[in-house]
């Protein structure tokens, strides 16, 4: 069994770990671990051999032996031939469904099967799809295998919806010295565990192309970016690059792009249109073209158009949330405004009652603008601003 020194200088994987290109997380309970690249890559391009191959490798901290084999990085189709990125071969391909999930390296140790996703052993997906394993028919499976799987439940949902599907899917196997194995031998022993990803007949390349750009399957069958991702296309050398539907890219940015704070900023350029787009950018911290615009995807209802359902009830709660806040805090301007409207006429006396009674600053000069006649709800609109949170959707893998 080979071991990690084989596969690259152990000086380059210690530079791509002090780096923060590849992190190395040990098993809570084993005496193994995984290594994987970091976000940071992704955001620079850094990819090398090391970082290449460091997509979920499971290794035996004792021996060094490699006990779990992930399929190595392989790029978008338009990326091929990029600096980082291998060209085309000139080689016959098999076409793959891409399946929208989280991949699952599973693996054989300390007399187990054992499961871990692409950069952990103890994330949501690994203890779901070790649970996975535990409760189905793993006797077919051959230790010293890794089987590559893609976790499908509904509470792991990206973009695709599977309706109440769970599974695991293969996606394809390497025997203990690394070789890939055919997929339809590795899938005999599978069948106990879960389904196979599907294969579909060759096409040329360009024919696959035009297909993904207006949301169309292999054999001609129109999609949506929510009923399928894309393709796999493995070369005979065993090159794999994907291709993903137009539609799914577009709906995939949204969701894995989309927090609450670009909410407040949408919903915010709807709720000023009153004000002069200049200011309205200055307080939602926005270049003036995003304020000025008037309709496509910097639109709170272009972001809107033809997404998931859950999405689009997200968007909503977080928006009524956002109006309830807002609207909390113009009845604390009025409230306080008409409690020291007695001294409307001495100004000074107006600013001193309220400044020594008022703590929120936001609400105090929402209260100074209320004595002059002029709207107030900008300061308080940006007084809202939300914290930085998670996007809708989390894909670590794209």
């Amino acid at each position: 069994m080979p071991v990690l020194d084989d596969l690259f200088d152990p000086a380059d994987l210690a530079a791509a770990i002090d780096a923060g290109h590849v992190t190395r997380k040990q098993h809570p309970k084993l005496p193994i671990s995984i290594l994987t690249y970091t976000p940071a890559v992704q955001y620079e391009r850094a990819w090398t051999p090391v970082t290449r191959r460091c997509r979920g490798l499971v290794v035996d901290d004792g021996t060094g032996e490699i006990i779990g084999w992930p399929f190595e990085k392989f790029f978008n189709l338009d990326e091929a031939g990029q600096p980082y990125a291998p060209p085309l071969p000139d080689e016959p391909f098999q076409i793959f469904d891409k399946i929208d999930g989280s991949l699952s390296v599973v693996f054989f140790y300390d007399g187990q099967w054992r499961a871990a996703s692409k950069g952990s052993f103890a994330s949501e997906q690994a203890v779901w799809s070790k649970a996975w394993l535990d409760d189905h028919d793993a006797g077919g499976l051959r230790p010293g295998v890794t089987y590559l799987a893609e976790t499908l439940y509904p509470e792991n949902r990206i973009v695709v919806d599977y309706g109440g599907r769970e599974d695991l899917v293969l996606l394809g196997a390497y025997d203990r010295d690394g070789a890939e194995l055919p997929l339809h031998e590795a899938a005999v022993g599978w069948r106990g565990v879960g389904s196979v990803v599907r294969t579909w007949p060759a096409m040329p390349l360009q024919k696959l192309r035009a297909a993904m750009a207006v949301g169309e399957l292999p054999d001609g069958h129109a999609v949506s970016g929510m009923e399928a991702e894309g393709f796999v296309l493995r070369y005979a050398s065993g090159l794999r690059v994907k291709c993903k539907l137009a539609e799914y890219v577009r709906l995939h940015k949204i969701l894995t792009g989309v927090n609450e704070r670009d909410i407040w900023r949408l919903l915010g350029i709807k709720r000023l249109a009153g004000y002069p787009p200049k200011q309205v950018a200055k307080a939602l911290m926005c270049p003036p073209s995003d304020v000025t615009a008037a309709a496509g995807t910097s639109s709170l209802d272009g972001l809107l158009a033809q997404v998931p359902d859950e999405f689009y009830s997200w968007v909503r709660s977080v928006c009524a949330r956002l109006d309830g806040q807002t609207a909390a805090l113009c009845r604390t301007v009025e409230t306080t405004y008409a409690a020291h409207a007695h001294l409307t006429a001495d100004r000074r006396a107006f600013a001193e009652a309220v400044q020594s009674t008022v703590p929120d600053p936001a609400v105090r000069s929402a209260v100074f603008l209320r004595l002059d006649g002029r709207p107030y709800e900008l300061p308080l609109w940006r007084s809202i601003r939300p914290e930085p949170t998670a996007p809708f959707r989390t894909d670590e893998e794209n």
